[in-house]
């Protein structure tokens, strides 16, 4: 029979939420032992536990510990032993509650090991960030990304962060997605979900939109192949809402904004005086700097709509066409400046 370890320690989800502390004895008998339940609300509670180990933990155990006021019922619990090495869960009482749990080895080992360092377990922590491209949501393809990103949690509760009005709002998904009808659109967002991994390390996904940021994709934990898989399959998730040409925009920066600001070092030596010279170039800036402003503004590097109606073709395109009709009314602008200055089309 498989032998389990005897000191655990972790945190309990559910009805009730807090810290347990649990005493195994495992032998060829079966497993006997004690849990010890701080609950956040209620305070502690001891169980004497009993059952087996055959890499699935199932208990059953009754109360011998409760605080003053409090019911607590007998309980039953059933976990199974991870590939990194903890209890991962859930538990039932007669009273009608439940919950989840995740509990994490704490047991000492002997000295020949400790010098050794042959028991340890090595601690290490992977990051993979993606740089996404300009991205256009939809609220149902925000709800199928969330599910998405939720896939190999089990305790971790998404948690989205957005600006409305000029504040920064935190609320859980669900919660979120009630609301989300009336927030019709947003230009930045932010989901975060994360759980107990091993170690007391948090596995971790974020992925974050920003219109005038960066969009970008950020997991974390302990194992390498997970942290690289799920960022990979998120950022391939989101690849169809890419849109190519802000995106070449934004990366590149290639557009008539460059044209004019080289124009104008082609054909400044035309100007003879020194003075017109300072005139041409101060227009030139002012009109670049302004057509900056317009494509912050108005091409935006995410876009989120929220609302039970698509936006029209003429609503998603506008802001885009805007800008390059400034960009182009600006060149006009630039070229009659010059022939002011120098009587002579450029």
């Amino acid at each position: 029979m498989a032998t389990l370890g005897r000191l655990w320690a972790g945190r309990v989800y559910g009805t009730n939420t807090g810290n347990l502390f649990a005493e195994f004895d495992s032998s060829a008998a079966g497993v006997r032992g004690t849990i010890r339940l701080m609950d956040a609300q209620f305070g502690l509670t001891v169980f004497n536990v009993t059952g087996s180990f055959d890499g699935t933990l199932r208990l059953t155990g009754e109360p011998t510990q409760v605080p003053t006021g409090v019911t607590a019922g007998t309980i039953e619990v059933t976990a199974t032993l991870t590939p990194e090495g903890h209890l991962r869960g859930q538990w039932t009482s007669s009273i009608g509650t439940a919950g989840t749990f995740e509990a994490y080895p704490h047991d000492t080992p002997p000295p020949d090991q400790r010098a050794t360092g042959a028991a340890a377990i090595p601690e290490q922590f992977f990051t993979s960030n993606i740089s996404l491209g300009a991205i256009r949501l939809y609220a149902k393809d925000l709800w199928e990304l969330v599910q998405l990103i939720r896939k190999d949690f089990v305790v971790g509760r998404p948690v989205v962060t957005y600006v409305i009005r000029g504040s920064e709002v935190t609320k859980y998904f669900e919660d979120f997605q009630k609301e989300a009808p009336a927030l019709k659109e947003l230009g930045r967002l932010k989901i975060t979900v994360q759980e107990p991994e091993a170690h007391g390390i948090n596995k971790v996904v974020i992925f974050e939109l920003s219109s005038l940021g960066q969009n970008e994709i950020r997991v974390q934990g302990i194992n390498e192949s997970w942290v690289v898989g799920k960022a990979e399959a998120i950022a391939r998730s989101l690849r169809p809402f890419e849109k190519g040409l802000v995106t070449t925009y934004k990366k590149f920066g290639l557009t008539l904004n460059q044209i004019i600001f080289f124009a104008m070092l082609v054909v400044i030596p035309a100007i003879e005086s020194l003075w017109q010279r300072g005139i041409f170039v101060a227009i030139v800036i002012a009109l670049l700097s302004f057509l900056f402003w317009l494509h912050s503004r108005f091409i935006p590097n995410a876009v989120i709509y929220l609302g039970e109606h698509e936006p029209t073709l003429l609503q998603r395109m506008w802001p885009s066409l805007l800008s390059w009709v400034s960009a182009v009314t600006a060149s006009l602008a630039a070229a009659y400046v010059f022939y002011l200055l120098t009587g002579n089309a450029p």
